[in-house]
């Protein structure tokens, strides 16, 4: 018995802790705004005005971005490669530096590889297909024969 209440004596203490409650938590209070600024504008403006009109005279008129904007123009699978080597050719009489130079002549030489392989790929691709039409027409004329072996034995156990 002494067992049974001193477990029910923990069990109520412990229930009674649990519903004791703790003291509020102490909330600063906010600090003051400070005083708005007046915000100018106008400067701003026209410095970001002036500097896209900077990006553009810039990255419109170098020979060196638009040799590499095509070199990236030469990475997709499906660029025209005719246009392609025309805009290159065009590039290359306008370029200085011998690095720009030997690029454009790097370009050039991948793009002339490039038209090579497409053309040899689809002349392999139409003899590809020729050669599997006439592997069809060829399969269809052994069963043909075959059909007419078999109607040839057919008559010839008959009576």
């Amino acid at each position: 018995m002494p067992l049974k209440q001193l477990c029910l004596l923990l069990c109520s203490i412990s229930l009674a802790a649990c519903t004791t409650t703790l003291p509020p938590p102490v909330v600063a209070a906010p600090a003051p705004e400070p005083e708005a600024k007046p915000v100018v504008i106008a400067p701003v403006c026209r410095l970001e005005s002036a500097l896209a009109q900077l990006n553009n005279t810039i990255s419109g008129n170098c020979p060196s971005d638009k040799l590499l904007i095509l070199a990236q123009q030469m990475m997709s699978n499906h660029a025209d490669l005719n246009r392609l080597q025309a805009q290159l050719e065009a590039l290359q009489n306008t370029l200085n530096d011998p690095a720009s130079q030997s690029m454009a002549k790097l370009l050039a030489s991948q793009l002339a590889e490039r038209k090579r392989l497409t053309s040899l790929l689809d002349k392999q691709t139409i003899a590809t297909k020729e050669q599997q039409k006439r592997a069809n027409d060829l399969a269809a004329k052994l069963d043909a024969l075959k059909e007419m072996e078999k109607d040839m034995l057919e008559r010839s156990k008959k009576p």
